[in-house]
Protein backbone atom coordinates (compact mmCIF):
# COMPACT_ATOMS: atom_id res chain seq x y z
CA UNK A 1 0.00 0.00 0.00
CA UNK A 2 2.84 2.41 0.73
CA UNK A 3 4.30 1.95 -2.76
CA UNK A 4 0.98 2.92 -4.31
CA UNK A 5 0.71 5.94 -2.02
CA UNK A 6 4.24 7.02 -2.91
CA UNK A 7 3.53 6.69 -6.63
CA UNK A 8 0.35 8.72 -6.26
CA UNK A 9 2.22 11.35 -4.24
CA UNK A 10 4.94 11.60 -6.92
CA UNK A 11 2.26 11.94 -9.58
CA UNK A 12 0.60 14.80 -7.68
CA UNK A 13 3.96 16.52 -7.11
CA UNK A 14 4.75 16.38 -10.83
CA UNK A 15 1.25 17.58 -11.69
CA UNK A 16 1.68 20.42 -9.21
CA UNK A 17 4.99 21.43 -10.76
CA UNK A 18 3.41 21.43 -14.19
CA UNK A 19 0.51 23.47 -12.86
CA UNK A 20 2.86 26.05 -11.35
CA UNK A 21 4.78 26.41 -14.60
CA UNK A 22 1.53 26.78 -16.52
CA UNK A 23 0.12 29.28 -14.03
CA UNK A 24 3.25 31.43 -14.10
CA UNK A 25 3.33 31.43 -17.90
CA UNK A 26 -0.32 32.42 -18.19
CA UNK A 27 -0.42 34.61 -15.11
CA UNK A 28 -3.52 32.80 -13.89
CA UNK A 29 -4.12 32.84 -10.14
CA UNK A 30 -6.70 30.03 -10.25
CA UNK A 31 -4.19 27.67 -11.85
CA UNK A 32 -1.69 28.55 -9.13
CA UNK A 33 -4.23 27.75 -6.41
CA UNK A 34 -4.94 24.42 -8.11
CA UNK A 35 -1.23 23.58 -8.21
CA UNK A 36 -0.91 24.33 -4.49
CA UNK A 37 -3.86 22.02 -3.84
CA UNK A 38 -2.09 19.26 -5.79
CA UNK A 39 0.96 19.70 -3.55
CA UNK A 40 -1.29 19.50 -0.50
CA UNK A 41 -2.75 16.22 -1.72
CA UNK A 42 0.76 14.89 -2.34
CA UNK A 43 1.84 15.85 1.19
CA UNK A 44 -1.19 14.09 2.64
CA UNK A 45 -0.48 10.92 0.65
CA UNK A 46 3.24 10.74 1.43
CA UNK A 47 3.83 7.95 3.97
CA UNK A 48 5.22 9.09 7.27
CA UNK A 49 7.82 7.37 9.41
CA UNK A 50 6.54 5.22 12.22
CA UNK A 51 7.78 7.01 15.34
CA UNK A 52 7.06 4.04 17.60
CA UNK A 53 10.23 2.32 16.35
CA UNK A 54 12.58 5.09 17.51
Amino acid sequence: MTVLRMLLAVFFVLAGLGGIVSAVRRGNLFDLVGAVLLFTIAAALWPRRDRSRI
